[in-house]
């Protein structure tokens, strides 16, 4: 693998967000299997956990220590924020304002930095992933798949996508466009890749109630 952690700008989401990205119900989760998938500095497995939620996380990022990903999280953060002229025209209803919407990035880089231990946390490199045959219930995947559709071709999806069939009953991804919203005013906004996987999984397309961008409010859900 010849990237480094310096190419890597690493973000992580709370609880809150997942379970606004996913339409989870948290109350009916207690003893759920989850993987995360990647997870990167997400707080969402150390907030599950204290819930009762049997969680894990992997990434590729997890070749490295806790150290090292806080102070490129740190990093990530103030780089982000440096400039929020692309929020602009985001739709604010869930976060409120910008600065709120940091405290987010903020407070899932410590708890996750805070929770992090080779139990929980393994290091993977997609599409292949460590574990057995329907090692969870479900299966969670948030800004990868479709995000970078430009860098990763349909293979890599559809070899992802196959490997978390394999381990978990069920696969949510969210988003399902682009990282730019690219198409988001065009009929059929998401990305191009969503369409064919969709189809070739017979997946369903919801709409969920997290909105920040424009007519990106969609979430894929499959099962076996």
């Amino acid at each position: 693998m010849s990237l480094q952690l310096d190419d890597f700008l690493i973000t992580g989401r709370t609880f809150e967000e997942y379970a606004a990205f996913f339409d989870l119900d948290a109350a009916s989760m207690k003893n759920t299997r989850v993987l995360d998938c990647p997870s990167g500095a997400s707080s969402f497995i150390a907030e599950a956990k204290k819930i009762g939620i049997a969680a894990q996380g992997c990434d590729i990022l997890y070749r490295y220590n806790a150290d090292k990903l806080r102070l490129q999280g740190e990093k990530s953060i103030e780089k982000i924020y440096a400039d929020t002229g692309w929020m602009a025209d985001n739709n604010f209803a869930f976060y409120h304002s910008i600065e709120r919407h940091k405290e987010h990035r903020i407070s899932a880089l410590e708890k996750f930095c805070t929770d992090y231990n080779s139990a929980d946390y393994k290091y993977v490199e997609l599409p292949k992933l460590p574990y057995e045959n329907d090692s969870f219930d479900l299966v969670l995947s948030s800004h990868l798949l479709f995000v970078y559709d430009d860098r990763l071709d349909l293979t890599f999806h559809e070899a992802s996508i196959a490997e978390m069939l394999r381990i978990g009953k069920e696969v949510r991804i969210f988003p399902l466009v682009d990282y730019k919203n690219s198409r988001k005013d065009e009929l059929d906004n998401l990305s191009p890749l969503a369409y064919q996987i969709a189809e070739k999984f017979d997946a369903k397309i919801c709409k969920v109630g997290f909105k920040f961008q424009k007519n990106a409010n969609y979430m894929m859900k499959i099962k076996k």
